[in-house]
């Protein structure tokens, strides 16, 4: 099994009945995929403002603590909310709370770099500041843009709970493009947020299928393997 193009055998000790895993991000068919190879899996959602509300969570920024016990969790897998976060520092802390000694991180940031600018949530905020319509997505109601990495950014991150053990490129931005003419449909030209649900789930799918693939070595994501101090 792979996600985000990899292998997670490499990485995460094999599922026993103590192997519990936390997935901060996803969506159920990732829960599906882990439960599927016998690994115990619990959800949880940062506190991205109304994202978090459209999850269940009651938001009051800035929430940082995670509603599970030290050392919980033999692996946790953060993807792509660390980049709508308010406090990334914050969540990282709680991360590396809720692992066991030599627990294992797995996350995916959105890159800086030459593919950046395909981001579906900043570029449709560029049109939508420019040409005064359509409403902003509930996701970066919080932060206003996403932010985007460069590994120097994830070195100093990671630094104060981890020890980096991978590091590399992931994904040719599709879901994302996927996301910005979605969004552009629906809530620039239409006015309608009746197509969220939508805006959603083609870029989660896409998001699962082109994980493995990069172009020249530069790839939409950076992931990254890391293990608790």
């Amino acid at each position: 099994m792979a996600i985000a193009g990899i292998p997670l055998t490499d990485l995460l000790p094999p599922p026993t009945g103590d192997t519990a895993l936390l997935l901060v991000g996803g969506d159920d068919v990732v829960t599906a995929a882990f439960a599927r190879v016998g690994y115990r899996v619990d959800r949880h959602a940062l506190d991205t403002g109304p994202l978090a509300q459209l999850k269940g969570i009651p938001f009051t920024p800035p929430v940082v603590a995670w509603p599970f016990p030290d050392a919980a969790f033999t692996a946790v897998i953060l993807l792509d909310e660390l980049a709508l976060t308010m406090r990334e520092e914050e969540a990282l802390a709680e991360a590396a709370r809720v692992l066991r000694p030599g627990g294992i991180l797995l996350l995916r940031v959105p890159a800086a770099g030459r593919l950046a600018w395909l981001d579906g949530y900043n570029a449709y905020r560029y049109v939508r500041d420019i040409t005064r319509r359509g409403t902003l997505l509930p996701e970066v109601k919080g932060i206003g843009w996403r932010r985007h990495y460069r590994r120097d950014d994830l070195y100093r991150l990671l630094a104060p709970h981890f020890r980096l053990r991978a590091m590399r490129p992931s994904g040719i931005g599709l879901s994302d493009a996927a996301r910005l003419g979605l969004s552009l449909l629906w809530r620039w030209a239409l006015r309608s947020e009746h197509g969220d649900a939508a805006v959603q789930a083609l870029p989660a799918m896409l998001a699962r299928r082109e994980g493995a693939w990069t172009i020249s070595g530069k790839g939409y994501w950076l992931v990254a393997a890391a293990e608790r101090h």
